[in-house]
């Protein structure tokens, strides 16, 4: 069994996507570790690059292909499937790392820390919105050494960017088709996560998280994205973590008070007064 599988998804990522590959294949590292690559039908030319990659290192890289484009949650169940190593580093088709020890770092970790299931770290975020970049801010909710619990996962907003994470492969295949019902699937695969351990975070920047007009997240509206969040709640809140309901309930009316004040700014009255009705009694 290979030691880590390196899970990434890529869709008309052909301005990105060799860098990502390039910045995988630059890890120096003392564990075995294959690329996983589920390329979705691109319009462009991800697949084209994708393919020489396989054909300079036929051994190092698995690819999925599916004849037609699946869409983000097929994609994600199906490409997810064929990571069998003992741990799964993620990494999306416009990002890439930038600490050749990364993997090596964090693997090294959950080796000698059995009590965590998973860890992730600082990034730099590109914005090629707004034409900025910046480190991440370090999570204001956490435990003790910057340790993550359930608890921490169900709070207004989550720590995560997706480049940073490496986790034990312990959550099975498939996936929990409630799992793949959430607007943010990877939102809940931490929570998931932390049935079978503790989270770490390291302040260390390792890897780079692209902001731009394609993004299925950073391409939304501000309040489009608040509606996702609140829907992601309520579904978290009906499936298996029922028991932490004063957590989803505060965070649900915070949002509720978020629309209502997007709302009134664009004196949009009626739906004003329901959020705010909503944000009251968490309806």
């Amino acid at each position: 069994m290979v030691d880590i599988s390196i899970w990434i998804t890529a869709y008309n990522h052909e301005e990105y996507i060799a860098e990502a590959l390039e910045s995988v294949l630059g890890q120096l590292t003392t564990f075995t570790y294959e690329l996983v690559i589920g390329e979705d039908f691109s319009s462009d030319r991800t697949r084209e690059i994708v393919l020489a990659y396989k054909a300079r290192y036929p051994d190092r890289i698995r690819l999925y292909l599916p004849d037609k484009n699946l869409g983000m949650i097929p994609m994600t169940k199906a490409s997810y499937d064929l990571c069998t190593g003992r741990y799964i580093a993620w990494l999306d088709g416009d990002d890439y790392w930038i600490d050749p020890y990364k993997l090596q770092k964090q693997v090294e970790f959950l080796e000698t820390n059995p009590e965590f299931s998973f860890c992730f770290h600082k990034v730099r975020i590109i914005d090629r919105i707004k034409d900025t970049f910046v480190d991440s801010v370090d999570p204001v909710h956490k435990g003790i050494d910057n340790t993550f619990s359930t608890e921490h996962f169900l709070q207004v907003y989550n720590p995560v960017y997706t480049s940073s994470v490496l986790h034990r492969n312990v959550v099975g295949h498939p996936l929990p088709e409630w799992l793949l019902s959430l607007p943010f699937t990877d939102w809940g695969f931490y929570l998931i996560l932390c049935k079978y351990g503790k989270g770490k975070y390291f302040s260390e920047t390792m890897s780079i998280y692209r902001v731009h007009q394609r993004g299925a997240y950073s391409g939304q509206t501000d309040y489009n994205q608040i509606l996702q969040i609140i829907s992601f709640f309520k579904l978290i809140r009906n499936a298996e973590f029922s028991q932490y309901n004063k957590y989803t309930k505060k965070v649900i009316q915070y949002y509720r008070y978020r629309l209502y004040e997007i709302d009134l700014k664009n004196r949009d009255f009626v739906n004003a007064i329901k959020n705010r009705l909503f944000s009251r009694f968490c309806i």
